[in-house]
């Protein structure tokens, strides 16, 4: 898998979003959740405490592209063990959060 990076801009997005009350937020075990559907529902924005990161989805059909969860916003890779659990959470708190369950594209 090629080494993937956000541009300056889009971390500076993504730091907006952490803040963004549109935004559905959860706390359990003591971490604290971001969920947010952006653009025209091709993207996720999903936070993890003080780590975000944004991912594919087709939020007109639930889907979402797994192969797109590959690293944090201070570019920090995700493993595949990693992965498995994020892709785990977030199809959690969107059934939560958007009352649809996300299927995997």
């Amino acid at each position: 898998m090629r080494k993937r990076s956000y541009s300056k801009a889009t971390r500076a997005i993504i730091n907006e979003l952490k803040t963004d009350q549109r935004a559905y937020r959860y706390e359990e075990d003591g971490i604290k959740y971001g969920l947010l559907i952006l653009y025209r529902g091709e993207t996720l924005f999903y936070q993890e405490n003080n780590r975000a990161l944004l991912c594919e989805i087709a939020a007109r059909f639930s889907f979402i592209n797994p192969e797109t969860i590959t690293h944090w916003d201070d570019n920090t890779v995700i493993i595949r063990e990693e992965r498995a659990a994020i892709l785990e959470k977030i199809i959690t708190l969107y059934k939560k959060a958007y009352k649809d369950d996300l299927k995997i594209f």
